[in-house]
């Protein structure tokens, strides 16, 4: 395995790391509802991103790297932090919570009640299509793996704006060449 693929996989499994750990929390402390406790894990998410997008570029390019390079590598690291968000979350929602998915189709069935418009008939349809393809482990993870990859796709879009660095074209050429 070269260098390259080793960082991105280790990067990856970092930016995966600050999900689980937040995710962990929100279910320790019974969080999960908490608006500002979901900022705050978005605010985190970004600020990884960022430290390992400046990580990558450092490390692996030597502290220059153009805005495709850092875009396409942050964009592996998605990936696969996506990858291990989805075996996590199925594993949570299968074996560690499965109250947890009790409790989301209850507020469900909460909202659908409090809108005046839906007959007991279609909350019934809605509550048994919810439970059989939205609120199963499975869907939760494929979920997960889709907001992961977008809001890391759009964090990784603008962030990789501030990150790249393009050498300096003089000592750029000048690289190699000994001072005789």
């Amino acid at each position: 395995m070269g260098k390259k693929t080793k960082m991105i996989l280790s990067l990856g499994a970092i930016i995966c790391l600050q999900m689980i750990l937040m995710s962990v929390i929100a279910y320790a402390f019974e969080m999960s509802d908490a608006k500002w406790f979901g900022y705050l894990s978005f605010l985190i998410f970004i600020i990884t991103i960022v430290f390992v997008q400046k990580y990558y570029r450092d490390n692996f390019y030597d502290g220059y790297a153009n805005y495709s390079k850092i875009f396409g590598g942050t964009f592996l690291m998605i990936i696969v932090a996506s990858v291990i968000v989805f075996l996590y979350t199925f594993l949570f929602y299968k074996f560690v919570a499965p109250e947890q998915i009790v409790k989301m189709l209850e507020m469900a069935e909460i909202n659908l009640y409090e809108q005046d418009k839906l007959t007991q008939a279609q909350i019934d349809t809605a509550i048994n299509s919810m439970k059989t393809y939205v609120f199963t482990p499975i869907a939760l993870s494929l979920s997960s793996v889709l907001t992961t990859v977008f809001q890391g796709v759009i964090v990784a879009l603008v962030s990789s704006i501030f990150i790249k660095k393009n050498p300096d074209a003089f000592a750029d050429a000048m690289k190699g060449i000994d001072n005789e």
